[in-house]
C-alpha cells in the first residue's frame, strides 16, 4: 500500500488527501443539483461548501490533536497549523460537519434539519473516501484473522481484518439506505439526518468487533459508547420528525442536472464576491492533496518522512 499519490515540484500529494478533495466536491456538487429544493441560490451553495469543508479540516484536525496526539504537540504549538504532517480524526471530522452546517444556516437563516436531510448523503460519501484514504494509509487495521481477504498491514504482524474498507462498505450501504428513505414522497424535517445517525451508529457497533484497540489510538469501550449514543440520537430524531408537520418532497428519482445551462449562465451572474469565494474554496481542494493521513508524525517517522 502506497499512500503518496504523486510529488509535484518538491509537494508531496497524498491519496488520504485526495479523498478529503474528491468528498468536499461531491458535497459541492450534489447541494448544486438540490439547491433549489433546499432554498439556496448558487452564491449560497459556493458558501456552505467552504464554511463545510473548512469545519470539517478545522474540527478534524483539532479533534486528532486534543484528544488522540496532545503530548506529541505539547512544545510544539507552531506544528498545529502543519496540516501536511498529517493529524485529522475521523470523528472530528463529523463535529465539524455538524458544526459547519449549524454555522451557515445561522449566517443565512436556514433550517438546519432540511440543509442536514440534503448532505448526509454526500457526506456519507465523503466519510467512504476518507476511509478508503486511511486504508491505503495502513491507519485502521483489525484483529489478526486467517479470513481470505485479511490483509497485511505495514508496521503491524499478521494478516488481520481490513476495518477501513468495512467502513467504507458501510457508508456504501448507508447511502443506499438514505437513497431509498428519501425516495418516499413525504418526510418530516431531520429523517434522513435521524437515519444517517441510526444506521451509522448501528453499522460502525457491529465493526468495532473486529478493529484492533490500538489502531489510530482508538478505545472500543468508548467508541462503543459513542456508536450507541448516536444510534440512539438517531431514533430520536426519527421518532421527532414524524410529528413535525411535514411537507411533500422533491423525491430524489426525480434529480436532474444541466451542466451546460449552467455553466452558460455563470458569466452573467459571476460577481466578484463569488468568484473569490469559487477561487478560496478550489484552493481549499487543492490543500487538501497535502494532508497525508489521519497519523501526525508516528506515521511518517515510519516512512522516514521526517
Amino acid at each position: 500500500m502506497d499512500p503518496l499519490l504523486a510529488e509535484v515540484w518538491g509537494v508531496r500529494l497524498w491519496y488520504y488527501g485526495l479523498a478529503f478533495a474528491l468528498g468536499f466536491s461531491a458535497v459541492f456538487l450534489w447541494m448544486m443539483l438540490r439547491r433549489s429544493y433546499a432554498g439556496l441560490s448558487s452564491r449560497q451553495v459556493v458558501d456552505l461548501s467552504l464554511i463545510f469543508s473548512l469545519s470539517c479540516l478545522v474540527a478534524g484536525r483539532a479533534f486528532q490533536i486534543l484528544v488522540y496526539e496532545l503530548e506529541i504537540f505539547r512544545g510544539r504549538y507552531s506544528e498545529v497549523f502543519a496540516f501536511w504532517k498529517g493529524g485529522m480524526a475521523y470523528e472530528g471530522v463529523m463535529v465539524g460537519a455538524l458544526a459547519g452546517v449549524s454555522l451557515f444556516c445561522i449566517i443565512h437563516r436556514k433550517s438546519f434539519l432540511l440543509l442536514a436531510d440534503e448532505l448526509v448523503i454526500p457526506f456519507a460519501f465523503l466519510l467512504a473516501l476518507v476511509r478508503l484514504g486511511g486504508h491505503l494509509n495502513g491507519e485502521v487495521y483489525g484483529y489478526v484473522t486467517t479470513a481470505w481477504w485479511a490483509v497485511k498491514f505495514p508496521h503491524v504482524e499478521g494478516f488481520r481484518h481490513p476495518v477501513a474498507l468495512y467502513e467504507v462498505f458501510k457508508c456504501f450501504i448507508l447511502m443506499l439506505i438514505l437513497l431509498v428513505v428519501g425516495r418516499r414522497g413525504t418526510q418530516g424535517q431531520g429523517r434522513l439526518l435521524g437515519h444517517f445517525m441510526l444506521w451509522c451508529g448501528i453499522f460502525d457497533l457491529i465493526i468495532d468487533i473486529f478493529q484492533a484497540p490500538g489502531a489510530l489510538f482508538r478505545s472500543i469501550g468508548t467508541g462503543c459508547y459513542l456508536n450507541a449514543l448516536m444510534a440512539l440520537i438517531g431514533l430520536l430524531l426519527i421518532a421527532s420528525s414524524t410529528r413535525r408537520a411535514s411537507r411533500k418532497t422533491t423525491e430524489l428519482s426525480t434529480l436532474r442536472f444541466a451542466p451546460a445551462s449552467l455553466i452558460a449562465t455563470i458569466p452573467s451572474r459571476l460577481n466578484t464576491g463569488t468568484f473569490f469565494r469559487i477561487l478560496l474554496f478550489l484552493a481549499i481542494l487543492l490543500f487538501c492533496l497535502t494532508i497525508p493521513g489521519g497519523w501526525s508524525r508516528q506515521w511518517l517517522y515510519n516512512l522516514a518522512l521526517l
